[in-house]
């Protein structure tokens, strides 16, 4: 499966933790076709899933830049990383969640193989007590060899989907963004970041994922 229309932003631009969650919900909450986001880090940074609590997370990571984020999962290193997020609003036909995440790891694995390496999408989870996202294998993560190279998160609800993954510990092509983009979608549109997201995005980070409130619960 395809998308029919695909809006690529790749933000060049590294931004603080907070901004970068904030953009994806904005993204999530007003875009009209499906939109993939790659994007840059300000600071070496560690996003945590919703139900995380705090003290795991603070007690590992003090002093980096930590962020919550809305979807769920473990808890993931942002730097070195190449971090993404895939969106898609409520009218169109969305898989199952399961199917949504095996449809954009395959994605990644067509172009990493075409590159050379020898992915394979996992076919069953692992029994762990480990929340750090990249430590566990759940089912249609990508592996290269025992190593697990790429991981994601969803929040779905009556808005549409939005996944936020992160591929790791590999030398990526040079131009994987517009790749990726390919391997989802035949023909993807290529646009910058609208400013009227932006603006909403920088309020969302101010009221809500700056906020001690939001982060340090649980």
């Amino acid at each position: 499966m395809k998308f029919e229309k695909l809006g690529l932003i790749d933000d060049v631009v590294p931004k603080v933790a907070s901004e970068n969650m904030a953009i994806d919900e904005a993204l999530f909450l007003t875009a009209e076709t499906p939109v993939l986001r790659i994007y840059r880090w300000l600071f070496p940074s560690v996003s945590f899933g919703y139900f995380t609590p705090w003290n795991d997370v603070v007690r590992r990571f003090h002093g980096r830049d930590l962020i919550r984020r809305w979807t769920g999962g473990g808890i993931v290193e942002h730097g070195n990383d190449l971090t993404y997020s895939v969106v898609c609003p409520s009218g169109l036909q969305i898989p199952r969640t399961m199917e949504f995440y095996q449809l954009i790891h395959a994605a990644i694995a067509t172009v990493l193989r075409g590159a050379g390496y020898t992915v394979e999408l996992a076919q069953s989870g692992e029994l762990t007590d480990s929340n750090a996202c990249f430590e566990k294998t759940v089912l249609y993560d990508l592996k290269f060899g025992d190593a697990k190279i790429a991981g994601a998160a969803v929040r779905r609800n009556r808005k549409g989907l939005l996944l936020q993954g992160s591929i790791q510990r590999l030398q990526l092509p040079s131009g994987f963004g517009d790749m990726f983009g390919r391997a989802l979608c035949d023909r993807p549109e290529s646009f910058p970041l609208p400013e009227s997201t932006l603006r909403f995005a920088r309020s969302l980070a101010t009221q809500k994922y700056g906020a001690a409130e939001w982060n340090r619960r649980g």
